[in-house]
């Protein structure tokens, strides 16, 4: 995916792009009522694919920066929103009271229809009435639908508001804010901000629910006596009463199992990220185990809440046939049900089914809205945190004191937080022209001062003073997901000479030429791939680009080869260079690049230490002195690779490559039309209970069997002719008793299934993140890129969320609202047989449009995803580089960007909701003409005598809601269909691609006995057919003692990872352990028997003793002996806990992580051993001590020792030399440190 993040265009120019997308025909009043607009997009939908220019535009004033005019936030999100958006609230207001009122119009329409077939009124009647219903009908269906599409639309912009909200207060975010990392805000912006928007709708449901309620009320009050208006009342105060409790509990199970759901996707994120050492230690089975428990717990609450929920749910949704079982009972204790007029009790039976609809909304209601708040908190928390210092952003300069000067500062203080100083008493003055250095060790403050300098850290102490317009060039070099050119750029007017000169000066040309489309090629994280120093080159040529008068470079060549950093700094500081007349401060760790300034500043502990000229400081400052010994070397070594010429690739290397990127996108599609055709609800299906959802199935059932003999058994009872025949003398109690218990029962099978369906959800979730758990463990190493790290990362958050909570809510809702449309179908079919007609018409007609509409729906909601990814992407890349974006002064222009990707994403949205208008307005014209069909075929068979007048009433009065029943049946259906993607990403975790987990070749409970290894041809490939490790073939005898050396990057821990089948090997490489080929024996088995200490090392938040054994294999004898090895005696006896004390990775230092690095491997044990630079952070004495250990640990073990020099190395019996991936030299440590001294004088005169 090509995300766009076009910063090179301003702000107004890209306003009017994505305005004149295509040109905005306003339609007519009918096409605006009617949705007809949108029938060439479902037509053009189920022919070809469609884009977002294929869709309806926007009008001006949904334009987010046309929104946004005038738009004050209020510093509470709550109250600004409701400042923005309450004239539409209220047109939406007006439009969903007219269709409650049309609503009951209709009701008391139906009390003249079935009056009239009492009296036995002329046909004419029956027709005219039926005509009246219809419209009134029909009106509400087109009330209603406005007031969704109202509601949608005020949903879609309240979100980008408040996504606008977030990313203009995430790019004046302090640099140095820790507590809003990128994930947190991108929560912000996907979650919180959907949550609230989400919540609009069932405001709206919450007011509307009061005015049903209290017109369906009054309606019984008039139809019945005041008795039975006091008894409901009382009811209505018990389920007041429960609702109430219900959501002060509801809530406070709900934070507990947010907090559990936040704990369990925390660990999930940590053990993803520590991937590597659990596969290395072959814990993936404990860890799994914990996952799993971190499961269950929260799925333990997620039951006790579901359950709280789902209790308080079934019996609201039960309650209109509660209140119509008290009605009738009360009436009837106090008269005869026989006084009740015939038309007033089926009108009372259409009441208590339209009760259904609001009563249903009630605990949905509570759940979002309580989780809108909860994200509106988040939200404030957010926008009233800490802002950026930095008011720089190409203002024009202040008059200066002295016009000389660039840059002056007095005396100053500077911190990141504003609670600590961090750099102290600064005191720096820059003239115009000058090139100053700012030189010390690493976290010194060399950063820190230039951001002090750029404007990024508040200014505690002192004045400070800088003039004109800064180009910053950070330590990190940060490019975007858009073209070489565009990275260049950033945001500026293309001038031809210049963007040459900054090409040539950065020596980029060459590079350009290598890339697929030169500088049109697509780079950046979802782009092509290219090197850490080319990623320098564009960051300084982007720094260069800018007009600028001073030049502030971070470090800017510390990511580049030291050819290329010479090379290009010869350019720019050179007699002739670039920067030669410009202000320039330059920090670095390397001296020699700053001979020729004119200043230099040595920083020490956040202090300038010493300052002068490089003969000046080479005499006075030690620091100096140190730096410049280290780069000596570095520097000669340098020289003797500029003299080298470059190995010649084989043909067949780069045949087989380019291969590889052909036959790579078929096998993407392939496996795309492989979901595509899965059946995803389907595997939700497989993954629950079955019995458990047969028993929910059945209850639910039983439910409405029950409903529908209620209903004949009360127009059984007032119909005079049945009782005469069938039950003459029956009194009223037996009335009441079957009522009674067809009430009772029924809201108990309907407990009972909510019951059911809960336990169904739960096991479900427990299966899907089982599957998707050992999906992760089981994937190779080669497998955790970036991409699929993110992808996982998603699967465990907001994917799981859907399947836990909203997919299996919504699919009830479907059940159930399906089986009551088969109901009144049931119901009315057995009154009315010839009405069956009617019904295989309206099934045919509904599943059709479905059939046509779903294509458009899947395409619109597709595009949507996508654009929301491009949007996310945007978000975060500017969050990201948001120090740069102040300082370049591009905001306007960032910002500008990323409402255009809102604005397409809000058109998406847009589209859909006219999509779904356009579908239910046909739909529930055709359910309107199905209960206008079905009062006519009613009306003739009671005119000519063929029907009771029951059956009649109760035909007509039940049908009245089928149009309710399929709008609610529609939204549901749609919904549970954008959750689909959700599903299929979850489903497709199975085809992840898998290690080899099973007994291919049984090995020997000893195994490996004498510990020899034999490596014949072993190639290794990372990042897309790049070699890392070429036709290596090295012998390791029994216990011999081998040592691994080279420079950083030169392949040697993907030598170590070979041992135990973690790297991407190619076919014919061969790694045999004891005369074993390690790709025949399970992993699992493989990485027990081999133990290897990585380089990086990862400590889990847990107790230090899960931190060393996870799998409680050993006693705590055992652990103190390896912490004494380890020399973590006296810090492990410090702790309030001893090993049982928890640990974070924040909270020790890292030779204290190294230690338990270690001490794990101690733990473990066996034949084979592998230490890859585990002690390098470790200070001495501490470092020679926990070497001393190892040795003696090892003795009769076969070690492979990795190190940077040869001093690290020199205890081995031999020892391999790697340069770039192939074998230079095999020799003992003696010969090798006799003749060389160290690894960086045996490169600078090996032969080439």
């Amino acid at each position: 995916m090509n995300v766009s993040v076009n910063l090179s265009k301003n702000a107004r120019q890209i306003q009017s792009e994505v305005q004149n997308e295509a040109v905005y025909k306003k339609p007519s009043f009918l096409s605006r009522i009617f949705e007809l607009s949108v029938s060439s997009l479902l037509r053009k939908c189920r022919k070809s694919a469609i884009t977002v220019d294929d869709l309806p535009s926007l009008e001006d004033d949904d334009y987010l920066a046309n929104f946004m005019k005038g738009y004050k936030w209020k510093k509470r999100v709550t109250v600004s929103l409701i400042m923005k958006f309450w004239k539409s609230f209220v047109v939406a207001f007006v439009f969903r009271l007219a269709a409650i009122f049309a609503d009951y119009a209709s009701i008391l329409l139906l009390k003249y229809l079935i009056d009239a077939a009492e009296v036995s009124a002329p046909l004419f009647t029956f027709f005219v009435i039926s005509v009246l219903i219809l419209f009134f009908m029909q009106l509400k269906s087109i009330l209603f639908g406005a007031h969704t599409y109202f509601v949608g639309e005020d949903s879609a912009l309240m979100c980008a508001v408040l996504n606008n909200l977030i990313i203009k207060k995430a790019l004046n975010l302090t640099a140095g804010e820790n507590e809003w990392t990128n994930a947190r805000i991108a929560k912000l912006v996907t979650t919180h901000s959907e949550a609230i928007a989400n919540s609009l709708l069932f405001v709206h449901h919450s007011w509307a629910t009061i005015v049903e309620l209290t017109i369906a009320l009054l309606w019984i009050w008039e139809t019945l006596s005041h008795r039975t208006i006091i008894t409901v009342l009382v009811v209505a105060i018990v389920y007041l009463v429960l609702n109430i409790l219900d959501s002060f509990i509801y809530k406070r199970y709900l934070k507990r199992q947010m907090d559990l759901r936040d704990r369990r996707v925390e660990h999930g994120k940590e053990f993803l990220n520590s991937i590597e050492t659990i596969k290395v230690f072959a814990w993936e089975d404990e860890f799994k185990k914990k996952l799993q428990v971190f499961r269950k717990d929260e799925l333990d609450s997620f039951r006790n809440t579901s359950w709280i929920n789902g209790i308080m749910h079934s019996l609201n949704i039960t309650s209109p046939f509660i209140v119509m079982f008290v009605s009738f009972a009360v009436y009837g204790l106090s008269f005869e049900i026989e006084a009740l007029r015939f038309e007033d009790a089926f009108v009372l039976i259409a009441v208590f089914n339209y009760m259904s609809r609001p009563l249903y909304t009630v605990m949905p209601s509570i759940d979002f809205l309580n989780k809108a708040f909860h994200s509106a908190t988040r939200i404030n928390q957010f926008l009233l945190a800490r802002q950026s210092p930095n008011q720089y952003a190409k203002r024009a300069p202040t008059q200066a004191t002295e016009a000389d000067y660039d840059v002056k500062l007095e005396s100053a203080s500077f911190s990141w937080h504003g609670s600590s100083v961090d750099l102290k008493d600064i005191s720096l003055e820059v003239k115009k022209g000058e090139f100053h250095s700012i030189v010390g060790f690493p976290l010194c403050g060399k950063s820190s001062l230039l951001c002090a300098i750029i404007g990024e850290l508040t200014l505690t102490k002192g004045k400070r003073w800088v003039s004109s317009n800064i180009s910053f060039a950070p330590s990190n070099p940060f490019i975007f997901t858009q073209t070489v050119k565009a990275n260049i750029l950033f945001g500026n007017q293309f001038d031809k000479a210049k963007y040459d000169a900054v090409i040539n000066v950065c020596d980029l040309r060459k590079d350009i030429f290598n890339f697929p489309r030169c500088d049109a090629t697509i780079i950046g994280e979802n782009g092509y791939v290219i090197t850490d120093t080319q990623k320098a080159q564009i960051s300084i040529a982007r720094c260069l680009y800018e007009d600028a008068d001073i030049y502030a470079l971070d470090k800017a060549f510390a990511p580049m080869d030291r050819i290329t950093a010479k090379k290009i700094f010869d350019k720019l500081f050179g007699p002739k260079g670039y920067l030669k007349e410009k202000t320039v401060i330059f920090a670095t760790n390397n001296i020699r690049f700053t001979k020729t300034s004119t200043m230099i500043h040595v920083m020490n502990d956040g202090k300038i230490e010493n300052s002068g000229t490089f003969e000046e400081l080479v005499e006075e400052s030690e620091i100096l002195k140190n730096l410049l010994e280290q780069s000596e070397v570095d520097e000669r070594l340098d020289e003797k690779n500029l003299n080298e010429k470059p190995r010649r690739k084989t043909v067949m290397f780069d045949v087989e490559k380019m291969s590889l990127k052909k036959k790579k996108p078929a096998k993407v599609q392939e496996e795309a039309t492989v979901i595509k055709k899965r059946n995803t609800y389907l595997y939700y299906f497989r993954c629950c209970s079955i019995p458990l959802f047969i028993l929910y199935f059945v209850f639910l059932i039983v439910r409405f069997v029950l409903h529908a003999f209620t209903f004949f058994w009360l127009s059984f009872w007032l119909d005079p002719s049945w009782k005469k025949v069938e039950c003459p003398d029956c009194p009223q109690y037996v009335f009441l008793q079957m009522l009674s218990f067809f009430a009772v029962a029924a809201v108990v099978s309907n407990a009972l299934a909510y019951m059911f369906s809960i336990l169904t959800n739960v096991e479900a979730s427990r299966r899907i993140y089982k599957n998707i758990v050992d999906a992760m463990f089981s994937a190779p190493m080669h497998f955790f890129t970036t991409a699929n790290v993110q992808e996982i990362e998603r699967l465990f958050t907001s994917d799981l969320d859907i399947v836990d909570t909203h997919f299996p809510m919504y699919l009830r809702s479907f059940l159930d609202t399906s089986l009551h449309i088969l109901m009144v179908f049931a119901i009315v079919s057995i009154n009315l047989p010839f009405f069956l007609i009617f019904v295989v018409g309206f099934v045919v007609f509904f599943f059709a449009i479905l059939k046509f509409y779903f294509p458009t729906s899947h395409k619109i909601i597709h595009l949507e995803t996508q654009n929301r990814a491009t949007f996310l992407c945007s978000v975060t890349q500017n969050f990201d580089s948001r120090m740069m974006v102040r300082v370049f002064g591009k905001a306007k222009a960032a910002t500008s960007e990323i409402e255009s990707h809102a604005d397409v994403l809000t058109r998406c949205r847009f589209a859909h909701l006219s999509a779904f208008r356009w579908l239910s307005l046909r739909l529930e014209l055709v359910s309107n003409l199905v209960i206008f069909s079905c009062f006519i075929v009613a009306s003739l068979t009671r005119y000519f005598d063929l029907v009771a007048n029951a059956h009649f009433a109760l035909s007509v009065a039940v049908i009245l809601s089928l149009t309710e029943l399929v709008s609610t049946c529609l939204r549901v259906i749609c919904t549970l269909e954008s959750y689909a993607p959700n599903i299929q990403k979850i489903c497709h975790s199975k085809n992840f691609p898998k290690e080899n987990l099973n007994n291919i070749l049984a090995v020997r409970d000893s195994w490996p006995d004498d510990g020899g290894i034999e490596i014949e041809n072993l190639n290794v490939f990372v990042n897309k057919g790049k070699h890392i490790l070429k036709d290596i073939s090295i012998s390791v005898g029994g216990q011999e003692k081998l040592g691994v050396i080279g420079k950083p990057g030169s392949g040697k821990t993907q030598l170590a990872l070979s041992l135990i089948a973690m790297t991407s090997a190619d076919d014919e490489s061969r790694v045999f352990i004891d005369g074993v080929s390690v790709y025949d024996i399970p992993t699992k088995i493989l990485r027990s028997r081999v133990t290897v200490i990585p380089q990086k090392a990862k400590i889990f938040n847990d107790t230090l003793r899960n931190n060393l054994d996870p799998c409680e294999q050993f006693a705590d004898s055992d652990i103190w002996l390896a912490i004494e090895s380890c020399q973590m005696k006296e810090f492990v006896k410090n702790l309030s806990h001893g090993i049982n004390q928890l640990i974070s990775p924040d909270l020790i230092s890292e030779d204290q992580k190294e230690q338990i690095n270690v001490c794990r491997a101690l733990l473990k044990g066996g034949q084979i051993f592998v230490i890859d630079q585990s002690t390098q952070f470790m200070k001495e004495p501490t470092k020679e001590l926990v070497e001393e250990a190892i040795r003696e640990s090892l003795k009769q073990s076969t070690t492979i020792t990795i190190g940077d020099n040869f001093e690290d190395v020199e205890h081995c019996d031999k020892v391999v030399v790697i340069e770039n991936g192939v074998v230079v030299n095999i020799d003992t440590p003696e010969n090798l440190i006799s003749k060389y001294g160290t690894l960086q004088e045996y490169l600078l005169v090996r032969p080439v």
